[in-house]
């Protein structure tokens, strides 16, 4: 099928970690279906998987960077001693990726989502230096340094808003919300790092909900709960996630698509 360019629809994803992934399957089953998207908003492993797309890296591109330069491996903090990093490698990775680093250079329009400390809310990044906004997103607190830009320090935007429908609505699009958030009953626990997870997916979903409700289509890659935030090492199951997730709607992709066109 021939791509369909200029349909006015927007694709937000989400944040949380390795589960990144399976955003970079729905892109490559929307790609082969006929459908791009006009704009791409996201917020820390949601911001890497649109800023790539946003600059004109298919899906298989995006996995194969995933493969090659495990760019999500950022979020990998397990080992890391308090503040240690800089995301130094997430921006060299960007650098290589996205040749002119300025949003006005990309393909289509993107959005960063990030949470600025300063003024204790969050806030949209859609000019400037995409390396900076994307980095900011992804600085999980307390693990990874802070990102100061213009004299306001910047984290993780998953910290107030995980799902950035905000700059889509306001372009009048029609949204595809992609929830890749572990939600929902756990009976068991395995330990502290096993409560910290749940502790981590539970607060990314308490923002997340609203906004996933609000999508004219939300697609729940609820296979990703199989994997955790670690899971760097699963990029292709995880990517295949995604995909399967997007054809199984199919059908309702389509209605969408047949209410604008």
């Amino acid at each position: 099928m021939n791509h369909k360019t200029n349909v006015p629809i927007g694709i937000a994803f989400s944040g949380g970690g390795a589960r990144g992934i399976a955003h970079a399957g729905v892109l490559q089953y929307l790609e082969e279906i006929g459908i791009r998207p006009a704009a791409v908003s996201g917020t820390s492993a949601g911001a890497i998987a649109g800023a790539l797309y946003a600059a004109g890296l298919s899906p298989a591109e995006i996995l194969e960077r995933v493969k090659v330069n495990s760019v999500f491996k950022v979020f990998n903090f397990k080992n890391l001693k308090f503040g240690l990093s800089d995301l130094s490698y997430l921006r060299q990775i960007l650098n290589e990726s996205i040749p002119h680093d300025d949003f006005n250079q990309l393909k289509i329009p993107f959005y960063a989502c990030v949470t600025n400390l300063t003024t204790g809310r969050w806030e949209i990044f859609s000019t400037g230096s995409v390396a900076d906004a994307v980095v900011a997103s992804s600085s999980i607190p307390v693990v990874f340094h802070p990102v100061v830009i213009n004299g306001h320090t910047y984290v993780d935007g998953g910290l107030l808003n995980n799902l950035p429908i905000e700059p889509l609505k306001e372009k009048k699009l029609k949204i595809i919300g992609i929830n890749i958030n572990v939600h929902g009953h756990q009976e068991q626990f395995d330990g502290m790092f096993s409560i910290t997870k749940r502790v981590f997916d539970l607060a990314l979903w308490s923002n997340t909900e609203s906004r996933f409700l609000q999508c004219d289509l939300g697609i729940d890659i609820q296979e990703t709960y199989n994997f955790g935030i670690f899971d760097f090492d699963k990029h292709q199951e995880l990517f295949d996630a995604g995909y399967t997730a997007a054809r199984n709607h199919h059908d309702q992709i389509m209605q969408l698509l047949n209410s604008i066109v």
